[in-house]
């Protein structure tokens, strides 16, 4: 029987040369800009060309070798600041190339996973992200995919659910051995239900949800009504989705009557 490959979820590569080679042309196309200003500004210029014409002109050109000299600028800090850089992911781990350096991961070496931020898109093409996607690994390394490396919403899209289901498993494991796991420090997993700042509401009595960036709990009154308990930002909570594969195969075994009847 062959041995399946890694699927390949996404790739990045930062290249240090790209941005002095970037910084290069963006300094001789400000530099032509600004001699043009200057042509454009001599009584030669003036001789042959209309003023107003010589006007506008003048203007472009100044704008332009404003733009391109601060494009330059902004090349040449990333070319000093960054290293060259290639990033794999697959259904299996990833591979993370920094400068020399190579680190190879498993999924199962993951400690914790949390995403934060957002972005601005026009369709599939981001116009501006900010925050990323943190890796916390056993051996105390940390990975952080910003967007610098592509499109954050593919990225999540795609990547989340092996970290989810990773740490979901590992949380499992804990909570068998009767081992609390801390998401935030104000919420805390227990074997029997969760510790939401200073409340312990039962599995029996809890639901969970996550909406909009806010992961919600729930907590069941004295009519069976559930009603926000809490919710948190869900970038300031470790773990959300392995949290939610957990909640959602214990909630059920603890609330076996409210489940039967959904499913009649």
């Amino acid at each position: 029987m062959a041995i399946r490959k890694p699927r390949l979820l996404f790739q990045a590569t930062i290249n240090r040369r790209l941005y002095f080679r970037r910084f290069v042309w963006s300094l001789l196309a400000s530099v032509a800009a600004l001699a043009a200003f200057f042509i454009l500004d001599s009584p030669a210029g003036r001789s042959v060309a209309d003023a107003q014409l010589g006007n506008i002109g003048r203007i472009v050109s100044l704008v332009g070798a404003l733009l391109f000299g601060l494009r330059a600028l902004v090349n040449l800090w990333y070319g000093l600041r960054r290293q060259t850089e290639n990033l794999r992911f697959y259904d299996r781990g990833f591979i993370w190339r920094r400068g020399q350096a190579e680190h190879k991961y498993k999924w199962s070496h993951l400690n914790s996973y949390r995403e934060r931020g957002g972005g601005v898109y026009l369709g599939k093409r981001p116009l501006v992200q900010w925050g990323g996607c943190r890796f916390a690994m056993l051996d105390k390394r940390v990975f952080a995919v910003t967007g610098k490396y592509g499109n954050l919403r593919e990225f999540k899209q795609v990547v989340r659910r092996y970290p989810a289901h990773v740490t979901g498993i590992r949380m499992g494991q804990a909570l068998r051995k009767e081992e609390p796991v801390r998401l935030h420090p104000r919420l805390t997993v227990w074997p029997g239900g969760i510790e939401v700042g200073k409340h312990e509401v039962p599995w029996s009595e809890v639901e969970v949800s996550l909406k909009r960036g806010r992961l919600v709990i729930f907590q069941k009154n004295a009519k069976g009504q559930f009603k926000p308990l809490k919710s948190y930002r869900a970038s300031r909570v470790d773990n959300v989705g392995g949290f939610l594969e957990v909640a959602r195969a214990t909630i059920p075994t603890h609330q076996r009557s409210r489940f039967s009847q959904r499913d009649s």
